[in-house]
């Protein structure tokens, strides 16, 4: 049954007119300023910390974040941790040992392996040696990166910044003669031990018998940064030398060739696939090759050679830039069978065959998203944000991690700002009957005592705005079963200073409306204020209207091609613009006009203070300057397409949320 609403005048008496008109007006938020003009920046983001580290051991990939270790077997995510056997929850390195299917780990908290055969975690007893180097809790800082790589035996060799160490699964923990700061490890194919410490590269044979490969051996590294077996025989080796110089040296047994890298990239990481070495720079993928006919590929000015530093070498590796292209924020590598692993910092973990140019695959948990339903963002420093998605937990931003935040077990609703500045968070428990309100004080979420009640379980917030009175406004919905999609009522109008609450919502109920309460439609999605008494309403039925004590309602038979409204908002000069399935309507106190370079499909829409419309659409993110629309996609750095809501904070930067993914921008 379709509802067709006339424009109506009501007499609005007692709390509702109180709560508009009966406050001083409050100013902006701290902080709130017009964006600077300049290029446009934009950041995607899936997860809540960086991947620092990733490895493969069986059938798995392990990615270890800022306190988690994730374990991907297609799309399949298991999160390891104590409850798991995992000793600690900062994984500092991994190592694989592929002939028993170990993965080695370590932790902030101790060392030992994951057997991805049986999918069990054994940890190493610990010892007084693991406590000085910082592993089980002993008065040793905690290292801030280590390698680690599975011994013949079944041990693992340990490089830690105090030297080289060695210890069995039963935790017979050894120290080796070598006290140099290692800061890489690999085992060859013909069993040899590499060590990469900051004083150069040392050899072990499986005998036991040990080399220091330096220039006599054709070795310039000193400082090695990463030392990595290659297909077939040897190691390469990635360092700088005496002057700082990167240099590349590859090698076997005690014999190495050394070679500059012109132009003088900076190789951040290398690994080995099939038969070839891959390395990363800041600008790209290169692919190292040799023994592959044909002439080298010619020096220009994006092109990559490596340069023997002695005279005569005529066995020199070809260079060629991937066409796989490198994800934003990457930050190390790894292989997976026959595919390309990239770390990055923000966006999950790219798969990708290296002969392909856009990744064919992510591992992506998305947790701050998952449940997610809404979008709210609100910034008391310009890296110190609070976001609320509908979904468990409250997320703080912190420039460069998500750390959740809130009453733990409760699902945050929204976030909103008042006009003194305070925030306030609105949250239920996961199966509770009401919404709670918190001013949120630091880190400390402390209760108004104010609860909204709807009727059903489950109770969702639509949108959540306080208005220039000071009244919070906020759109309800509720649940009627487990399983139920939510429905709408209304609006309710809050002071917290009096801690009291009224709902409106057009229930036909005569003895409401002798009472005060405002006959506007039940299915509110949004709201916008203009000046002291003035209020815009967007709903299911079509645009409302509150001015003074009088409502008036557009639908599709007064002007509006779609009544089916999502999002509204209101310019300083008073200019309307709701977003509809149709495209977006504006209304200039006369009459709706729909602009046609604004005739498509908008889920979500927000004004920015520099007056450009931010849209969210099926097709990325919209900017409207009032002439021309441009686009932003997943061509220009977004991680999806489809852009449920837009917002913008109180530095001008505009959050956008995707089913997986959020993006901000900085005009």
């Amino acid at each position: 049954m379709r509802f067709t609403f006339r424009p109506v005048t009501v007499v609005a008496t007692g709390l509702a007119v109180a709560m508009l008109a009966g406050c001083p007006p409050s100013g902006p938020g701290p902080g709130t300023q017009t964006p600077k003009k300049g290029k446009v920046r934009m950041r995607a983001f899936t997860e809540t910390s960086s991947v620092r580290l990733l490895a493969s051991a069986g059938p798995y990939v392990f990615a270890a974040k800022d306190h988690d270790l994730e374990r991907w077997q297609g799309d399949d995510v298991l999160v390891l941790s104590a409850d798991h056997g995992l000793p600690g929850n900062r994984v500092i390195a991994m190592g694989n040992d592929p002939s028993r299917g170990w993965l080695w780990v370590v932790t902030d908290g101790g060392v030992g392996y994951y057997d991805t055969r049986v999918e069990v975690f054994h940890e190493v007893p610990p010892g007084p040696l693991m406590a000085e180097l910082g592993l089980g809790g002993g008065p040793a800082g905690v290292p801030t990166s280590m390698a680690v790589v599975g011994a013949a035996d079944g041990g693992v060799w340990l490089g830690h910044p105090k030297g080289l160490f060695y210890t069995t699964p039963a935790g017979a923990w050894t120290s080796t003669p070598l006290t140099d700061p290692v800061r890489a490890l690999a085992v060859d194919e013909d069993g040899w031990l590499w060590v990469g410490t900051d004083r150069g590269l040392v050899g072990r044979t499986p005998e036991g018998k040990t080399f220091t490969i330096g220039a006599a051996n054709g070795n310039e590294v000193i400082t090695t940064r990463l030392v990595v077996t290659m297909p077939g025989a040897g190691v390469m080796v990635v360092g700088e030398d005496g002057g700082g110089r990167q240099r590349v040296s590859i090698g076997r047994g005690t014999t190495f060739t050394s070679f500059k890298v012109s132009p003088g990239t900076r190789w951040s990481d290398v690994v080995a696939l099939d038969d070839r070495m891959i390395a990363m720079t800041a600008d790209g993928l290169l692919q190292i090759t040799q023994g592959r006919p044909g002439k080298p590929t010619p020096l220009t000015r994006d092109g990559t050679r490596l340069m023997p530093l002695k005279a005569g070498v005529t066995d020199v590796p070809r260079v060629e830039r991937l066409v796989a292209r490198l994800p934003a924020g990457a930050t190390s590598l790894g292989v997976a069978g026959k595919e390309l692993l990239i770390a990055t910092k923000e966006i999950g973990v790219a798969r990708v065959n290296p002969d392909v140019a856009a990744a064919v695959g992510w591992f992506r948990r998305a947790e701050m998203l998952d449940g997610a339903n809404t979008l709210a963002v609100h910034c008391v420093a310009s890296e110190d944000c609070w976001l609320a998605t509908g979904a468990p937990r409250a997320w703080r931003w912190r420039g460069e991690t998500f750390e959740p935040a809130g009453p733990p077990d409760h699902v945050v609703l929204a976030v909103v700002r008042g006009g003194d500045g305070a925030l306030y968070g609105l949250h239920r428990g996961t199966s509770a009957e009401s919404i709670e309100i918190s001013r949120i004080d630091g880190e400390e979420w402390q209760s108004t005592g104010v609860k909204l009640t709807t009727p059903g379980n489950r109770p969702e917030v639509s949108f959540a705005r306080f208005a220039p009175s000071g009244a919070l406004w906020v759109g309800l919905r509720f649940h009627e079963g487990k399983d139920e999609e939510s429905q709408p009522w209304g609006v309710a109008i809050v002071d917290l200073g009096l801690g009291a609450v009224a709902y409106h919502h057009a229930s036909g109920d005569r003895s409401e409306r002798e009472r005060g309460v405002l006959p506007v439609p039940v299915n509110v999605v949004d709201a916008a204020f203009h000046g002291d008494d003035q209020v815009w309403m967007a709903s299911l039925e079509g645009a409302v209207r509150l001015v003074g004590d009088a409502v008036t309602v557009w639908n599709e038979d007064m002007a509006l091609e779609s009544e089916l409204l999502s999002a509204v908002a209101v310019s300083p000069g008073g200019l309307v613009y709701v977003a509809t399935p149709d495209g977006v309507g504006t209304y200039d106190g006369e009459r709706w006009r729909f602009p046609g370079e604004l005739r498509f499909a908008v889920n979500d829409l927000s004004l920015a203070p520099d007056s450009r419309l931010w849209l969210a659409t099926e097709r990325g993110i919209a900017i409207y300057d009032g002439k021309k629309v441009r686009r932003m996609d997943v061509r220009r750095g977004l991680v999806e397409n489809t852009v449920l809501d837009v917002t913008v904070d109180e530095f001008g930067r505009v959050w956008a949320r995707g089913p997986r993914s959020l993006m901000m921008v900085t005009p």
